[in-house]
């Protein structure tokens, strides 16, 4: 009952409510990067996926209709990501739940992105690969969804628990497999990752990265976001989701260090859970430590004294 009764009196302090802002915040700038790519950019997997022939995995439908869905969906997302800053409602989080998991169905569906080479895979399985890069995307609105209290009549703590335990699980997982492929993704050299590389070396820094040093660096970055993935996935430890926290913001941000901002804003924004996904974890991190100390102090009080 001490610790039941701590956690719902935590529940409305400063530290909980920055994680559940973190993630609010992620979602809405995912959709706003979503919808000037759906809109604006118009170039995307799902519409490849709703025009291309059947032959080669898409539906087959019209330039119009799928230009028309596109369209419809983009505004969808962006008032979905109002909504969301001011109340993350179960109605608008589902929908953009699955609209993520829509996104890398259509990356499948239309082999966008990075083509994995892999061996010890199959084709059908290695053309799986936009489902572990997208996975912070997907996971972020879904623990935003356990999270928030969107019943009407909160349920019983027991499920409220239970509740926190899945959607921490979902984080920990988004940002460790996220991680873990784009660390197979640096090993393989990704053309898109070198670019960025010399890119923002030579814009920021005045650095002129020859190709064998970009892919030298690179290389060292795949060997620590594995290292980091692991440390994540099997060790809740503070460092590694700071680091992963920090480290999303450097390659987030280097969308736009690369490019000119106003044409590669989106491409950060649709990439803002890589860094309020394991900012979230950490900060549950923290808040789990303050718990434990004030049900220690509690504790300590109410003990009879001898």
């Amino acid at each position: 009952m001490l610790a039941m009764a701590t956690d719902e009196t935590l529940k409305s302090g400063k530290l909980w409510r920055a994680i559940i802002w973190s993630l609010r915040i992620t979602v809405a700038l995912q959709c706003l990067g979503n919808w000037q790519w759906l809109i604006q950019i118009g170039e995307s997997p799902l519409l490849s996926w709703l025009i291309d022939p059947r032959d080669i995995g898409g539906l087959a439908w019209s330039e119009a209709t799928g230009l028309a869905v596109q369209q419809t969906v983009g505004w969808l997302v962006i008032a979905a990501g109002g909504v969301v800053l001011l109340r993350p409602y179960a109605a608008v989080l589902v929908p953009l739940s699955l609209f993520q998991l829509l996104i890398a169905v259509a990356t499948w569906r239309t082999n966008s992105g990075f083509t994995l080479h892999a061996e010890w895979l199959s084709p059908s399985w290695a053309a799986l690969f936009p489902f572990a890069t997208q996975s912070a995307r997907i996971v972020a609105p879904m623990a935003l969804l356990l999270l928030v209290p969107w019943r009407v009549e909160r349920p019983k703590k027991p499920r409220i628990t239970l509740r926190v335990r899945l959607a921490m699980s979902l984080l920990l997982a988004g940002a460790g497999i996220t991680f873990f492929a784009h660390g197979i993704e640096s090993l393989q050299r990704n053309p898109v990752f070198l670019d960025l590389l010399i890119s923002t070396g030579n814009r920021l820094f005045g650095v002129s990265l020859s190709q064998a040093s970009a892919e030298a660096l690179l290389f060292v970055v795949g060997i620590i976001d594995l290292i980091v993935a692991v440390a994540c996935l099997s060790n809740r430890m503070r460092g590694v989701l700071w680091w992963m926290a920090f480290w999303g913001a450097i390659t987030t941000l280097s969308r736009i260090t690369a490019i000119d901002w106003q044409v590669s804003w989106f491409a950060a924004a649709t990439r803002a859970p890589h860094i309020g996904v394991p900012l979230a974890a950490v900060l549950h991190w923290h808040w789990l430590r303050q718990r434990d100390d004030e049900t220690s102090t509690k504790a300590a009080k109410t003990m009879p004294e001898e």
